[in-house]
């Protein structure tokens, strides 16, 4: 049944992107990432007005209108035109892929792990799934207001919409827009280039692995089965740079790169940089390398060039200057937890000042040190053997790979312009490179703490979001240049009806060395890939027993679940973990509610260990890194404060109990025996539940 209705929506994705092609003209290479651009636009301004399923209905029947219209054949070889109109290699490949991984994630059923992906990622999708309404405005058990852009949480609600929520959807919604991805960057390639299409669509799909493992795996390398924001990021921001190459490299209707610019910018929001780094490119290609005599258009070029910086501007505006602003606020009036870093342009301005030599605030000053460590850490990262950040080690290698990429693709580039386009985006983007370093060094300088910029604490994952997209951007110029080209251009000043327009077409030089460069590639990246990934720890060949541990912590919530009710608050307990348990029970209970176990003012709760000061283990341990000490008069003002009506003890040990013990109506012998997990708060006290606990 859920396979069905995943099916449903890539049949409605279909009808959609065959609307697209063939009403509105857009190459069947760039419908797909169009399409899902589109949709996560519109769901994003639904759901900040609160439209969310309405809105939803409203797509899924008009898209498939749409496409039933579009397809309708108007002549006896109708289907022929279109069938041609639709596929290419491009679009067999997203369509295949699309529909292998819906049919394998159905029958594999991968689950959510990843510490982001429970208290982010998969927990928006979730929530927005369940309750038809924004991941932002639901109420959850952390204090914490949930800002994170919502262009990938929105796209999982589209593939979860008509069936129940599954953790495996999202990893299919996710992996589908990197095919659309793959797509763009494919381009118009025509059948007969196959030569050119299949190597690369081989670098593509190696590509997420390429830039994210280090080493030898020893465990599941789960590139395709990630909620997470980085890959999308960086795929999105190369993916659009590569689809406006391949719009006018086919003299295409060219308004899809504005969604597709919002789409970058709605992803990710430290990562927000990228969009504007896409859409200046993109600007600066427009706007300065004309198809006739420069003066020519100047005005409709300019206008254009604005209109792919304020794409990526308008979301910041929307989501995080205004909507955002208001989250936090309402969230501050529930909970007294309001903005809590500083503001990323305070960041920026008075980070250049100190590296100017200029005065700055205290708040900035006393953290130099902290923003002088980070950038000396990342220059480590980029310039020596301890930067193990792709197949091939450090960021300079990885550098003078794309850069080598940049010049196959002007050594194969058909035209002068076109050479001098890969030229200019070669550099811009190698400039933009450092405005990035520059970028993640501030945020650990003064936004991070003072553990997170020492030891550079997850700068992979926000690297090579950069790398990523870079990579693809130049794969897309490597490609665009061993596509023939086409340019209209006017000729003569229009005179009514008699205005005259020449259509160019420029071949590529040298293909046979451009195609040459790809299958290089391709064989490389499948020889390290080979070299660093045992099969079975790919997507392809997991075992389920990798999923063991979350299964059984799934179906013990739903036991749990069932002798609870829809108003039920639960206070959580499970000693000597960081976090993530409780995480997981917030994830797992939805939509009945696990509170954040703590005191909330404070933010001193939302897991660990819960004792009194003098029973805290001390030393370098779990236990105390995660330590709450309580009294047992204040562990029952925070219970009952919160409002919570039952307490779940997942793990309970000695200190718990020698600390607690007298708030129980029992002293904790049912949860000590093993025959119970629950207590509910009474009057006299925490009185056990009875239940049936298996396999305690």
């Amino acid at each position: 049944m859920e396979l069905l209705a995943v099916l449903c929506a890539v049949a409605v994705l279909f009808l959609l992107c065959a609307a697209l092609t063939l009403k509105l003209h857009i190459p069947a290479s760039a419908a797909p990432l169009t399409a899902l651009a589109c949709l996560a636009a519109v769901l994003t301004l639904a759901g900040i007005a609160n439209l969310l399923y309405p809105a939803m209905w409203v797509l899924y029947l008009g898209s498939a209108a749409a496409g039933v219209w579009a397809l309708r054949p108007t002549d006896a070889d109708g289907w022929r035109h279109r069938a041609k109109e639709l596929f290419c290699p491009a679009t067999v490949l997203f369509w295949a892929a699309a529909l292998g991984f819906a049919v394998y994630f159905s029958i594999r059923q991968p689950l959510c792990t990843g510490y982001d992906e429970l208290s982010l990622w998969a927990t928006a999708v979730k929530t927005t799934t369940v309750s038809h309404r924004l991941y932002t405005t639901v109420e959850l058990g952390t204090p914490w207001a949930a800002t994170q852009n919502a262009g990938l949480p929105v796209l999982g609600y589209f593939f979860q919409f008509l069936g129940h929520y599954a953790d495996w959807k999202i990893y299919l919604a996710y992996d589908v827009l990197y095919f659309a991805v793959y797509a763009a960057v494919l381009g118009a390639l025509p059948w007969k280039s196959w030569r050119t299409a299949v190597p690369a669509a081989a670098v593509l799909w190696f590509v997420p692995y390429f830039f994210t493992t280090y080493n030898h795996t020893l465990h599941l390398c789960t590139v395709y089965m990630s909620c997470y924001g980085d890959i999308p990021a960086g795929l999105v921001f190369g993916g659009a740079v590569a689809l406006w190459l391949t719009l006018r490299g086919q003299d295409a209707p060219r308004w899809p790169i504005f969604p597709v610019l919002a789409l970058a910018a709605n992803i990710k929001a430290n990562d927000f940089v990228l969009s504007l780094v896409a859409a200046g490119l993109v600007a600066v290609d427009v706007w300065l390398f004309a198809d006739g005599p420069f003066q020519r258009g100047l005005l409709r070029r300019t206008g254009f060039a604005v209109g792919c910086m304020a794409a990526p501007m308008a979301v910041y505006y929307i989501w995080n200057v205004r909507y955002i602003s208001w989250v936090v606020a309402q969230k501050s009036l529930e909970s007294g937890v309001g903005e809590t870093s500083q503001p990323l342009a305070a960041v920026v301005v008075n980070g250049i000042r100190m590296l100017l030599g200029k005065p700055v605030p205290d708040y900035y000053a006393a953290r130099e040190e902290q923003f002088r460590t980070a950038m000396a850490q990342m220059g480590q990262q980029f310039w020596t053997p301890a930067g193990k950040l792709s197949m091939i080690g450090q960021g300079r290698n990885i550098v003078v790979l794309i850069l080598l990429v940049f010049a196959a693709a002007i050594v194969v580039a058909g035209s002068r312009a076109l050479r001098a386009r890969i030229a200019t985006m070669g550099v811009l983007s190698l400039v933009c490179f450092g405005g990035y370093n520059l970028e993640l060094a501030l945020s650990y300088g003064f936004i991070f703490k003072a553990s997170q910029a020492a030891s550079l604490v997850d700068y992979n994952r926000y690297i090579y979001s950069y790398y990523i997209g870079w990579f693809v951007l130049a794969l897309g110029c490597l490609l665009a240049a061993l596509c023939t080209q086409i340019a209209v251009r006017q000729v003569s000043e229009p005179d009514g009806p008699t205005a005259v327009f020449l259509t160019t077409r420029t071949a590529p030089r040298r293909e046979l060395a451009g195609q040459g460069v790809l299958l290089l590639l391709a064989a490389g990246m499948l020889l390290r890939s080979n070299q660093l990934i045992l099969p079975q720890l790919s997507v392809l060949g997991f075992s389920d027993s990798e999923f063991t541990d979350r299964r059984n912590a799934r179906q013990e919530a739903a036991l749990v679940s069932s002798y609870l009710s829809a108003d039920d608050r639960v206070f959580f307990v499970h000693q000597g973990e960081d976090g993530q348990d409780w995480f997981a029970a917030v994830f797992d209970f939805y939509p009945i509610l696990v509170d954040y176990s703590g005191d909330t003012a404070a933010m001193f709760g939302g897991g660990g260990t819960l004792g009194l000061a003098e029973l805290d283990p001390g030393g370098d341990t779990l236990e105390h890194r995660y330590y709450h000490a309580y009294t047992a008069g204040e562990l029952e003002q925070v219970v009952r404060d919160n409002g919570c009506t039952v307490l779940y003890l997942q793990r309970i040990d000695d200190i718990f109990v020698n600390s607690y013990a007298d708030l129980f109506t029992d002293g904790l012998a049912a949860a000590q025996t093993g025959s119970t997990l629950l207590y509910r708060v009474t009057e006299a006290g925490y009185a056990p539940v009875e239940m049936e606990v298996a396999g305690r």
